[in-house]
């Protein structure tokens, strides 16, 4: 008999080791047995669930506050088409969680992260195709990679992780906690565009991890006689690191530019180097500076193009080649520059556009072109969230290693 027992309990322990993840349906009214809320649905699931939601008729919201406290990803059951929810949206990070929300829109709500402390791991938040009326609010938590990606926002913080291609007001980047991540922040081809005095287009204020801000287009404007803040405020780096700032275009405007002020503002105190080359840097006020550094940090300057003003900058220990121009121009609908930028980035075969001629200054040049994340077709076609690929190629390599990341909305 107890042999028997053992057998039974052998084969119960083998079913549950091939228990596949199950797809839990949310619809209106419970329509075909589905759930009836997604909180229903959130309560039933297992870790590694799929929750996918259909948009109700007329994007009527579902009315509700979740709470995702397992590893699941949402999805919309229509493709191409968002589900509506209104109501708080609370992510409780633990150790090895993974919560992926696709197609959501979150209407007057926010999506957060709940303020609880990890020990010993680390929890990954995606966010891919999102509307967000409010803000993206990844920074409650520590230990917490954020892969944020085609979304858009208000306001979004987070302590690492990617951020690509969304169209979002400011960012801020936050200090993480032990036990880091291994890899850096990116910070890539987002439109951040916020009109007002008080935030930063982009705000770091980290010393976990080293950065890659790339062709990104970045615009603070306001009409009201108030003084604005640097496009880029840099206040802390990680000690000893290498931080990259290229392709990007970083615009001040203001109605009166005596209230302008350094369009990159870099404060930090620990060494590092940050290396900021290939960019359009526009400030409407000569009397402040395009690069204003300080003097702990080696800030490095090369091939920036300043439409405004001769290019003027205070603290910048190495700068070649950074010059006034304002004949050219730049459409990221279609992808197409010309005059001034073209060829005018650094000439080393690394920072090569796609088409491996020269780097072209702005946000449509180098391997991070603009172009790999905004197609000018992209429609509901898929589109790439991430792009790594060698730069060189040598004599004899029998292997290419490139790195890429992709949905389909």
């Amino acid at each position: 008999m107890k042999t028997k027992y053992l057998f039974c309990a052998l084969i119960c322990m083998m079913s549950l080791g091939t228990i596949k993840a199950a797809d839990l349906y949310v619809r209106d009214l419970g329509a075909g047995g589905a759930y009836a809320t997604i909180s229903d649905a959130i309560t039933a699931a297992n870790d590694g669930d799929r929750i996918i939601i259909r948009p109700k008729t007329g994007n009527v919201p579902y009315l509700e506050n979740l709470t995702i406290n397992k590893s699941l990803t949402f999805a919309s059951e229509i493709n191409f088409n968002k589900y509506y929810v209104q109501g708080t949206i609370a992510i409780v990070p633990a150790v090895n969680r993974i919560v992926t929300i696709n197609n959501m829109y979150a209407l007057q709500s926010s999506i957060a992260t709940s303020s609880v402390t990890l020990s010993g791991g680390r929890a990954t938040v995606n966010i891919i195709n999102c509307t967000v009326d409010e803000n993206i609010d990844l920074d409650n938590s520590k230990n917490v990679t954020a892969n944020v990606s085609q979304s858009s926002c208000a306001n979004l913080y987070f302590v690492h992780g990617k951020i690509t291609a969304n169209t979002i007001e400011t960012v801020k980047l936050t200090d993480d906690a032990a036990p880091l991540a291994t890899t850096d922040v990116q910070i890539i081809a987002n439109s951040l565009y916020y009109n007002g005095a008080s935030l930063n287009s982009i705000a770091i204020a980290t010393t976990s991890y080293p950065l890659k801000i790339y062709n990104n287009d970045c615009t603070i404007y306001y009409l009201n006689y108030t003084t604005i803040l640097p496009v880029l405020e840099i206040s802390s780096i990680k000690t000893g690191s290498t931080n990259l700032i290229f392709n990007n275009r970083f615009s001040s405007n203001h109605n009166d530019p005596n209230y302008a002020r350094h369009t990159i503002n870099i404060s930090a105190s620990s060494t590092g180097i940050i290396n900021i080359s290939n960019n359009i840097i526009r400030s409407p006020n000569h009397n402040y500076y395009e690069i204003n550094a300080s003097p702990t940090p080696t800030v490095i300057a090369n091939n920036n193009l300043c439409p405004a003003n001769p290019f003027n900058s205070n603290g910048v220990d190495i700068s070649n080649n950074n010059f006034y121009d304002n004949v050219y121009s730049i459409n990221l609908s279609t992808g197409i520059a010309t005059g001034a930028v073209i060829n005018a980035g650094l000439q080393d075969e690394e920072y090569q556009d796609l088409d491996l001629t020269r780097n072209d200054i702005g946000p449509l040049g180098g391997s991070n072109s603009w172009m790999n994340y905004w197609p000018s077709n992209s429609g509901n076609k898929p589109r790439v969230t991430f792009l790594n690929t060698p730069r060189r190629v040598y004599l004899g390599t029998t292997t290419i290693q490139a790195e890429a990341t992709g949905i389909s909305k």
